[in-house]
């Protein structure tokens, strides 16, 4: 309990006192958020599997007409890395590997463009430069992190997968279905695919929201609150659910690197079909946006003795 305390405190009052330097600005089509997925944020005492990731984004709408029949145009751009464990296996000579999951490491960078159409559609576009194994510093990072909050020494990184580069594109289709006439519930879909050296997979999605809305051309949801590229006053806050399901075909981050015969990955297979349940809340003004959102998906591999799970915060400023 006390190193989820530690975590919660040092995003808080490290990450986002730093936004606020940018002082008063009259157009906000821009936002520079800060990102943290980790499984402490549970409060449950576990470390194991996806168990961190942090993430920078920066956002801006490129110049559009404010009318709903337009098309608006968001970039984005965003850096991280994310870290994977395994647990230990007792017995591990009977299947030759020691740990149920792959130790991997994946530093990341992305560039992706979200295109808004009418009737609360929007289509968005992405292309991800990843590199995994030692040359993504995952070890260091998780010692880093460890030894800053006197948690245990991380072991098992003996056992990591191999260096691998690779790039994914990827493609996501987002529809609202209904919403209500007072703007408090409304309910869409989901569509994804991607495909590449680290990742092939499709998923299907169906966000619930539940609180005071905006349709999807104006929602932190998809980023539509950077499309109207002038000061937006009307708050948006809810509440989330969204089941999905997505078919697993290549996972680099367990099988290794598309083509490189990873000794460590060919010990290990995928699980071809996920189920994963997110449930958070949002909150957003004209300035800033922040929220809370844990992820409960089923089991990723074969050989794991858990689901998988973790929990994330998120803060963006707009500007």
């Amino acid at each position: 309990m006390s190193v989820a305390l530690r975590f919660l405190g040092l995003f808080w009052a490290v990450i986002v006192p730093c936004f606020f330097v940018f002082g008063q600005v009259k157009f906000r089509n821009q936002e520079i958020a800060v990102q943290n997925d980790n499984d402490v944020y549970l409060l449950t005492g576990q470390d194991r599997y996806y168990t961190n990731g942090i993430n920078i984004n920066y956002r801006i709408a490129l110049p559009g007409k404010l009318d709903k029949q337009s098309s608006n145009t968001v970039l984005d751009f965003e850096i991280g890395q994310r870290i994977y464990n395994g647990i230990s296996i007792i017995d591990y000579r009977r299947q030759e590997k020691k740990y149920d999951r792959p130790f991997a490491g994946y530093l990341y960078f992305s560039a992706g463009v979200t295109r808004f159409l009418p009737q609360d559609q929007v289509i968005e576009f992405k292309t991800e430069l990843a590199q995994i194994g030692p040359k993504s510093y995952g070890e260091e990072a998780q010692k880093f992190i460890h030894h800053l909050f006197g948690m245990y020494e991380a072991t098992g990184w003996d056992t990591q997968l191999g260096n691998s580069f690779g790039i994914d594109l990827s493609a996501t289709y987002k529809k609202g279905l209904y919403r209500s006439q007072n703007q408090q519930f409304d309910v869409g879909i989901i569509g994804e695919g991607t495909i590449g050296l680290n990742n092939t997979n499709l998923g299907i999605a169906a966000p619930f929201r539940l609180g005071k809305l905006k349709s999807y051309q104006a929602s932190t949801l998809t980023h539509g609150h950077l499309t109207q590229g002038r000061a937006d006053n009307d708050k948006e806050w809810y509440f989330i659910y969204q089941p999905s399901m997505s078919r697993i075909f290549y996972s680099a981050t367990v099988e290794g690197g598309r083509g490189q015969n990873d000794p460590i990955g060919k010990l290990y297979t995928i699980q071809p079909w996920m189920l994963s349940h997110r449930i958070g809340f949002n909150w957003s003004n004209h300035k800033i946006n922040y929220g809370i959102n844990y992820i409960f998906n089923s089991k990723e591999l074969k050989s794991v003795f858990h689901r998988h799970q973790y929990g994330e915060l998120f803060f963006a400023y707009r500007f």
